[in-house]
């Protein structure tokens, strides 16, 4: 399991960011990364309308916004060598795509808030597109860590996703619980071929419960013990599943693979880690995406 050593937060500048800034402090004290990199992105006027603007208005000093992230960071993180500030200007998902890929960052941190209170701290597209892993922190949440939500399908990307959340356990002083949950739902053959539904279930679930005792042997859990939830699927997506049944269990945080076996689709996010991006505003929710998963773009082009 790769460890995370460089990371970059996004603030805003808004009432949220003490909700950021306080769970980066938490999960650094735990994960101790060389590096975090504190930026805000100044608006930018569309194109049409920019070139418009006086000479001394096209590029206004960014000093003042330098100043407040900096005091804002400073309360939180004293370390000088290990901190810095930075303002961008643009784009902002060109300009954190760019900043994560050149850096090598390995976890990026910003807020999470619902669509009808504004763009949020960052576009949806970037965190889709993200070349490293993604911490989406909503406003005022709990800084403390008692209940971790692990939703898996037993493959080695929700397997990476465990691992990475036992790396947190193991550093937290206090008792946390773990809660592994699997999804199912019947295959289409059970509505036009008549099989007993009671059946089927049994079976699907005696299928995942041997895949829970192959996960289990290769990512050695007895040292961490965990509850196991299985759940029929409820409705279309298996997203609001994992939503409802973590807030019926009122977990702290969600750890969740990024998804995708393929080449092309380890630059995106699976589709329900996806729709957990754009609909989770309650609880944080911790995207892991590995290394050898961030493709070039090129390479999509050139496979060879």
């Amino acid at each position: 399991m790769e460890s995370l050593k460089k990371w970059l937060v996004a603030l805003d500048l808004t009432e949220h960011d003490p909700s950021i800034l306080s769970y980066t402090k938490l999960l650094s004290d735990v994960f101790q990364p060389d590096h975090i990199e504190f930026v805000y992105i100044a608006d930018r006027l569309p194109d049409a309308v920019h070139i418009h603007l006086p000479e001394e208005l096209k590029y206004p000093s960014t000093d003042e916004f330098l100043e407040k992230l900096n005091l804002e960071v400073q309360g939180y993180f004293s370390d000088k060598d290990r901190i810095s500030c930075q303002i961008l200007q643009g784009p902002v998902q060109f300009d954190l795509w760019h900043e994560t890929w050149e850096k090598g960052i390995d976890l990026f941190i910003a807020g999470s808030k619902p669509k009808h209170k504004g763009r949020g701290l960052i576009p949806r597209r970037f965190v889709r597109k993200s070349f490293c892993s993604v911490l989406l922190v909503p406003f005022n949440v709990p800084q403390q860590i008692e209940r971790i939500w692990i939703p898996t399908d037993f493959s080695r990307q929700s397997g990476e996703a465990y691992e990475l959340a036992i790396q947190l356990v193991s550093g937290i002083k206090n008792k946390v619980e773990l809660h592994l949950h699997h999804v199912y739902q019947l295959p289409h053959a059970y509505y036009y071929q008549g099989f007993p539904k009671e059946t089927i279930l049994d079976a699907i679930k005696n299928t995942a419960q041997d895949k829970c005792k192959a996960f289990n042997n290769r990512h050695n859990c007895d040292g961490f013990p965990y509850q196991m939830i299985y759940s029929e699927l409820s409705g279309t997506y298996i997203a609001s599943d994992i939503h409802s049944q973590a807030l019926a269990h009122q977990v702290d945080l969600i750890f969740m693979a990024a998804g995708g076996k393929s080449r092309f689709s380890n630059l995106f996010l699976g589709s329900e880690t996806e729709q957990m991006a754009q609909n989770e505003h309650l609880i944080p929710l911790f995207i892991v995406k590995q290394k050898r998963n961030r493709v070039k773009l090129w390479d999509l082009v050139n496979p060879n």
